[in-house]
């Protein structure tokens, strides 16, 4: 449910890369054409800003402006993540990283790092994710305009502050990173920065919620919405979620509910199929605590239909962004490889032995440390593409085939477990299946219909039956047992 936290901050690039007009009338036509993309992606219509934007690119690359091509590269793989096509969202991404005005210029470089972060989130790649953001951080250092850096520093705070929750689920780091940026906005003009302090409100109420401090959480979420309201902000969704949930974890159904339809109202009007994905499922919950099964069935089948048409996009654009990391990764010791070979040569002409030596650890080095990587992501493609694809998907639909059809796939996990643990329960069984899978805490409690806090308590009291230590990885665990004859 988590993933909006992300999303959200996409809607803030719109107006801060115009491209500025040049000589030539067709790069003027597409600093146009620009111009419009800003404004449709500043109302959050990503449908409207892609022709506007697919014109511009297509002049720029008859002209061969780099900064069109560039600008106009981000801001389709922009709009594609706003409607769910990660595919070919990370391939702009991409072709905007690799232009040459992006290799010179901070600011495009720390965006198409923090919005390729997001999609790697998104497809389930949380390291590379927190890479990514880090890097976007690392890039607004060099920002020389004083507004800019502000306001692209505030967004690498907001990433980072989202990624160290629930990614790394270190939340005194997150809090950290949420007051530097809570510091630095004050320091802004509000006009500039409104979006980003929408964000940083919703932010902070859904941290309190989490933490049931609900006085604080209502207190940020009524300043995200006078902003909203003040400025007339085109997107809210994100806001009403969170505020839904508050009301929800509070045992205030109708209420609830209340903020849940603002929210369906608004992701209708802006098409964010991730969002009414998650909306769906909310409500779907809601109706089902309230014993309304025909409105608790009618939401959970439309969450079950939009979540498997994103499903098989996330998959192909997983698979995608596996290679592209390898690709990143091979690039890089290639690079490391190119430099011992340049000292390799320097060093043959001082001393031959003791040179050839030498560059015979560091290739062996170098070797070792590609295949690591390369089985790493060997690894993760086969958790795509193996059979463990049809457990899955019973486990999604929370089928009572699920763990029979584990039983059948993996009986030598299930036979070490038992006779480990006798006193296991089929329930505890079926959460460890979900963890064996590698399903992160978010797609657990969405394959069991629980909260996200409820698969925490419940790892907890797995832990606590199977006398594991809370330095232990339960799914390295559970991989270890499957191992054991």
């Amino acid at each position: 449910m988590k993933h909006f936290l992300f999303c959200c901050s996409l809607l803030l690039l719109a107006a801060g890369l115009n491209a500025r007009p040049v000589s030539s009338a067709e790069t003027k036509k597409a600093d146009s054409l620009l111009a419009i993309v800003s404004a449709e992606l500043a109302k959050v219509n990503p449908e409207g800003a892609l022709k506007p934007a697919t014109e511009a690119l297509s002049l720029s690359r008859r002209t061969g402006y780099s900064k069109g091509i560039a600008i106009s590269s981000f801001h389709i793989g922009q709009a594609l993540t706003y409607l769910g096509d990660y595919q070919k969202s990370m391939k702009y991404l991409s072709l905007s990283e690799q232009e040459k005005y992006s290799k010179g210029d901070p600011v495009m470089l720390s965006e198409i790092s923090r919005i390729k972060g997001q999609v790697y989130y998104l497809l389930g790649l949380g390291k590379a994710s927190l890479n990514e953001f880090h890097k976007a951080y690392a890039y607004t250092v060099k920002i020389k305009d004083k507004e800019e850096k502000d306001r692209f520093t505030s967004l690498a705070y907001e990433n980072l502050g989202i990624a160290y929750n629930i990614i790394k689920d270190m939340p005194d780091s997150s809090l950290c990173y949420m007051k530097k940026n809570k510091k630095l906005l004050a320091t802004t003009d509000e006009n500039d920065t409104f979006k980003n302090k929408i964000n940083l409100y919703t932010h902070f109420g859904e941290f309190y919620t989490e933490r049931q401090q609900y006085d604080s959480a209502e207190y940020y979420f009524n300043k995200a919405q006078l902003l909203i309201l003040k400025y007339d902000y085109p997107y809210s969704s994100w806001l009403y979620a969170r505020w839904g949930d508050l009301h929800a974890q509070q045992g205030d159904n109708d209420s609830a509910l209340v903020y849940y339809r603002k929210g369906l109202e608004n992701v209708k009007r802006t098409n964010l199929k991730g969002e009414l994905s998650e909306i769906y499922k909310r409500m779907s919950d809601i109706y089902s605590k309230q014993e309304e099964e025909d409105s608790a069935k009618l939401y959970r089948e439309k969450y079950l239909q939009l979540n498997a048409e994103l499903g098989n996009s996330k998959n192909e654009a997983a698979e995608e962004a596996v290679a592209l990391l390898l690709k990143e990764e091979q690039k890089q010791s290639y690079r490391k490889i190119r430099r011992f070979a340049s000292l390799t040569v320097l060093l043959l002409v001082i001393v031959v032995s003791a040179s050839v030596i030498g560059h015979r650890r560091r290739s062996i080095k170098n070797r070792k440390k590609m295949q690591k990587k390369e089985y790493e992501v060997s690894v993760l493609k086969q958790k795509l593409n193996s059979a463990s694809e049809e457990l899955l998907k019973l486990a999604k639909k929370n089928d009572p085939a699920f763990l029979f059809r584990f039983r059948d796939i993996y009986p030598g996990l299930i036979r070490n477990i038992l006779e480990k643990h006798p006193d296991i329960t089929d329930s505890e069984l079926w959460l460890s299946a979900l963890i064996f899978l590698n399903l992160s805490s978010k797609e657990i409690a969405e394959c069991m219909f629980i909260t996200h806090r409820s698969v925490q308590t419940k790892k907890n009291r797995l832990r606590k039956k199977l006398d594991i230590s809370g330095d232990t990885d339960l799914h390295r665990y559970f991989q270890a047992l499957s191992l054991e004859k």
